[in-house]
């Protein structure tokens, strides 16, 4: 069940994401509101991520995360209903909800594995995503049609799609087990340098750096002269990147630590924003620039999402787990608006560029943690030895 409804819930995510900022655009008339959909879009994911933590706690994580889709559902018929730029925003207000439901549900999955496979655990649900994550995008073509033909504007089709998607997943998860964390400590160590703050940080740094460089993507092909089925490959290109390997990505957290799987995210970040910024006028190598950004974002997602939580009482998890979505949510929502700002001033070049220095920062997060880690790893020092009397002699005898 949470298998099938993290793909479901993967699909309407990813595509009422590929159509917000061209249907802003189209709406508002002008590149520079084209970022403002996945501004508030985060703002709401991080305000739900915080009630569904709570809920979470009190009527168990299957209910929080089914209350979460449900309101996304009700965000996407405002969209399809309202048709103006305002009701675009106020729609995907509520649609963060949905996103913020599709990410916490890695953590269902990893309630009750042990402390050394938390990560593996996490990424089986990371991988059913992409699925839909994937297929959402290329369906931009036939959504557009369907708009249309209940005369509505034409990407409005792809908040239908989203709705009928959103809502199968929450009756999937009503139909789960409602079970509370248990409240008993987890016998695990705390990992590596797992401590809350550098997995915020982690979170908040490699969602900032994969919100600002992808989310004006689809305008800057637009202006190419790309047409919305190539735009809808491209942008599945970075999702697969984003959830595919997933797999490798737990075993690298759980082989490696989170510190060096960190460390490995802010480098391929890094790199292929350079590339994105290199590539900014040939589509199909800005596709691929992507895909690789996606890949460091999936990289830092899991290691961020380790340090966040390990070593701590499984009814405690949730709380972290909601200001770790509050934290990515923060960091992209400043991304997300400055994006079009950015661009329409320098570029996509500048706007690739900069998110290749705030990958930097990522590498940087790493190293903190891995000193951390040496630290508290090192021998205890020896206890200095009590002062000898004055007069007293060395020798024993």
């Amino acid at each position: 069940m949470l298998w099938i409804a993290s793909l479901l819930g993967g699909l309407a995510q990813s595509l009422g994401g590929a159509a917000a900022a061209l249907l802003a655009r189209d709406l508002g008339g002008s590149d520079a509101v084209a970022g403002l959909p996945q501004a508030v879009l985060v703002v709401g994911s991080a305000a739900a991520a915080l009630g569904m933590s709570a809920a979470s706690r009190r009527f168990g994580r299957s209910r929080a995360l089914a209350v979460g889709l449900g309101v996304a559902t009700a965000g996407s018929a405002v969209v399809v209903l309202a048709g103006d730029l305002l009701g675009l925003l106020a729609g995907t207000l509520l649609l963060g909800a949905g996103t913020a439901a599709v990410m916490l549900g890695r953590y269902a999955a990893a309630d009750g594995a042990p402390e050394g496979a938390r990560a593996r655990a996490m990424a089986t649900v990371l991988a059913a995503t992409t699925v839909g994550a994937v297929a959402g995008p290329n369906l931009l073509v036939p959504a557009d049609a369907l708009g249309r033909a209940f005369a509505l504007p034409g990407l409005a089709g792809a908040y239908v799609v989203a709705a009928v998607c959103f809502a199968g997943a929450a009756c999937l998860l009503l139909r789960l087990p409602a079970r509370p964390p248990a409240s008993e400590p987890d016998p695990g160590a705390t990992a590596p340098g797992g401590t809350p703050a550098r997995g915020l940080t982690v979170l908040a740094l490699a969602n900032l750096v994969m919100v600002g460089v992808m989310t004006m993507a689809p305008v800057h092909l637009h202006h190419l002269g790309v047409g919305l089925g190539a735009i809808g490959l491209v942008v599945s290109l970075h999702i697969a990147g984003m959830f595919a390997p997933s797999p490798l990505s737990g075993w690298l957290a759980d082989r490696w630590g989170p510190a060096p799987t960190t460390a490995l995210a802010g480098a391929v970040l890094a790199a292929s924003a350079l590339l994105a910024a290199a590539a900014a006028g040939a589509p199909l190598a800005l596709g691929l620039a992507l895909a690789l950004l996606g890949v460091g974002w999936n990289l830092g997602l899991v290691a961020g999402s380790t340090l966040l939580t390990a070593g701590v009482p499984a009814a405690e998890r949730p709380r972290r787990e909601g200001w770790g979505e509050v934290a990515m949510g923060m960091a992209a929502a400043g991304g997300g608006a400055a994006s079009g700002v950015v661009m329409s001033g320098g570029g996509y070049g500048l706007l690739a560029s900069a998110g290749a220095a705030v990958a930097a920062l990522v590498v940087a997060a790493a190293w903190r943690a891995r000193v951390s880690a040496s630290r508290s790893a090192a021998p205890p020092a020896p206890a200095p030895s009590p002062p000898r009397p004055r007069g007293s002699s060395a020798a024993p005898w």
